[in-house]
């Protein structure tokens, strides 16, 4: 009853790990195309108001553009120009000609239709007006306004920004001034102004064909930052949140890309008009995604739904098909903790779960095969450490047999023979320490000494060598014995002594970063390109070529495979075999802090 409860609750992990797992990958993968297609709704709904925006700019261009038409064509009008130069304002016929062509125009000129008012003003006293208000505004206002040459500042028309109507008994709260200075071409006097006062809707209605979002306020600002026209969802907004230091301030020409107002976040565009210093800007609460939002969201409530079932189903079916080959699994490796190794296992349907039924089989034979060599093992141990018990006697009878032909060569005054001994028994009695103990780069480069000493004698001192520390506090780093040693033994026996007319070795020890290089290069024979080749890729050339591929192999497993050696040459010029070592921190801290060793 036990085992069955064990199963039963093996089976429900299984159950919780498998649904827990596929509804979060479910979950993710909804948030992530989620995130996606708002990212997409929104960029393609600010890419239509963009565009949506410099078209409305556009429309405003277009409309300014007809007002300064008309304007240019009145004032270069003969007949308006003769009664300015006159030195009387007093109405006459030639004053109702001019009213009455004004009054054709305004019949049949489409943009006359938002000119509410029309005011011709000469210096000379001339008084005309035309427009639906004309006859009705604030005319003392008006001329006080606009008719003064500091108003211009020194350029002959100006568009005014949205302004309170001079006539109040408009319909119109507000009006957009448009003002001319008319100047005598010949003598460049000024003769007297056009002032048309425009309905603010006139752009407002070229722009609310492409702005006409429920909530969308907009607003034609010039390059001060004070509002050209707006319409009322701006104006609304701006009695609302306006004031010093707000976005609706009247002086502010950079928009924030959002802002919070009332609680509703905002997305404001700018697009700049080609044709005048205006700017139109349009603020567009967010609440619009909200729709698009809406179905996305639900799109995404019912995918999590779905993928929660098909997990629930398959959850199921997965931890239903897993549990029983994983039981039969976990009786087998049992019986094998208890020393049964000829348990065997039937193979399972499914590839993954055979690989490990015969990985289990093949696991039980191996412990099998260990345990039945283990005795063997102990016992080649045992052998080996008697073997290199009795290597060791056969070096320290050569060195107390050098220590007495050393003696000799005393008694008989041979100092050659006594130097050759010295140093081979130097050389020898380093080779009695264990291999594994640690030495100094000056301790090595000493044994070098006496190595090339000894070599200097065979070949009648025709070795040069040189030695070259870069760094001094480098000779008291710790490594192990013998590492040089073959480097400059490969030098002679494959460089030099090919030659035959001796040669130059440079030992040359330096640091990079966390790394000790020590480079061997003689100027002997050279490497041929195939066994440089194969040198570079860490084989041995022969049977008997150890000592390279030795030092080699201890250096990698001692600091890792980027360490080891790197051989260079080029035939018959020179051969470069590097040792790079790690310098471990506690090296470092040796060699900042010399006075803390003890």
């Amino acid at each position: 009853m036990a085992f069955k409860r064990r199963e039963k609750t093996f089976k429900g992990q299984l159950f919780i790990y498998f649904s827990f797992a596929m509804a979060l990958v479910c979950v993710i993968l909804c948030g992530v195309l989620y995130g996606l297609e708002y990212n997409a709704v929104v960029d393609n709904m600010e890419a239509d108001t963009e565009s949506n925006m410099y078209y409305a700019v556009s429309q405003v261009d277009n409309t300014a553009l007809r007002v300064e038409e008309f304007a240019n064509q009145l004032c270069r009008d003969e007949a308006v120009a003769e009664l300015l130069r006159r030195d009387t304002g007093a109405v006459d016929s030639a004053v109702l000609d001019v009213a009455e062509e004004l009054d054709n125009q305004f019949q049949f000129v489409t943009i006359t239709e938002d000119i509410l008012s029309l005011l011709l003003v000469g210096e000379n006293g001339l008084d005309v007006r035309r427009g639906r208000e004309a006859s009705m505004v604030d005319y003392e206002e008006v001329v006080h306004t606009f008719c003064d040459p500091d108003y211009y500042g020194g350029s002959l028309m100006r568009w005014g920004t949205v302004w309170e109507n001079f006539c109040r008994f408009s319909e119109y709260q507000t009006i957009i001034p448009y003002s001319r200075r008319i100047v005598d071409v010949s003598s460049g006097e000024n003769l007297g102004y056009l002032i048309l006062l425009l309905r603010e809707t006139a752009f407002v209605d070229a722009c609310t064909p492409f702005l006409s979002g429920e909530g969308e306020a907009f607003c034609l600002i010039d390059s001060t930052g004070q509002p050209v026209a707006h319409n009322a969802a701006w104006e609304a907004l701006a009695a609302q949140y306006g004031g010093e230091g707000t976005v609706f301030d009247g002086s502010t020409m950079q928009f924030p890309a959002q802002q919070t107002l009332g609680g509703m976040a905002y997305r404001f565009f700018q697009a700049g008009s080609s044709t005048y210093e205006w700017q139109l800007v349009e603020a567009m609460p967010l609440n619009q995604f909200a729709q698009q939002t809406k179905i996305l969201s639900t799109a995404a409530v019912m995918a999590v739904l779905l993928a929660l079932v098909a997990a629930l189903v398959l959850a199921t079916v997965f931890s239903r098909q897993l549990a029983r080959p994983l039981q039969r699994m976990v009786d087998a490796v049992e019986d094998i903790a208890r020393g049964n190794f000829d348990r065997r296992l039937e193979r399972d349907r499914y590839y993954e779960l055979a690989r490990l039924e015969s990985s289990i089989d093949k696991m039980q034979g191996d412990l099998k095969q260990l345990v039945s060599s283990r005795v063997a093992q102990e016992q080649e141990k045992k052998a080996a450490e008697i073997q290199m018990l009795k290597a060791q006697i056969n070096p320290h009878f050569l060195y107390n047999t050098l220590n007495s032909i050393k003696m000799m060569a005393v008694m008989q005054g041979a100092r050659g023979i006594q130097s050759m001994t010295e140093a081979l028994g130097s050389i020898l009695r380093a080779s009695l320490s264990n291999a594994e103990e640690l030495t100094t780069l000056r301790d090595e480069l000493d044994l070098l000494e006496q190595y090339i000493y000894i070599q200097n004698i065979r070949y009648k001192g025709n070795i040069e060598y040189e030695v070259v520390v870069r760094d001094k506090s480098l000779l008291d780093f710790k490594m192990q014995r013998f590492l040089l040693q073959p480097l400059l033994e490969n030098a002679i026996t494959h460089g030099i002594e090919r030659e035959n007319r001796g040669g130059r070795i440079t030992l040359t020890a330096w640091r990079r970063w966390d790394s000790l290089y020590i480079a061997v290069e003689d100027n002997g024979a050279g490497i041929p390109p195939d066994r440089l080749e194969r040198l570079q890729r860490g084989e041995r050339l022969t049977s008997r070529s150890i000592g390279l591929h030795n030092v080699d192999q201890r250096l990698r497993m001692t600091y890792g495979d980027p360490y080891g050696l790197r051989f260079e040459s080029r035939p018959g010029e020179f051969t470069r075999i590097t040792a790079r070592l790690k310098i471990t921190e506690e090296e470092t801290d040796r060699e900042e802090n010399p006075d803390t060793d003890c």
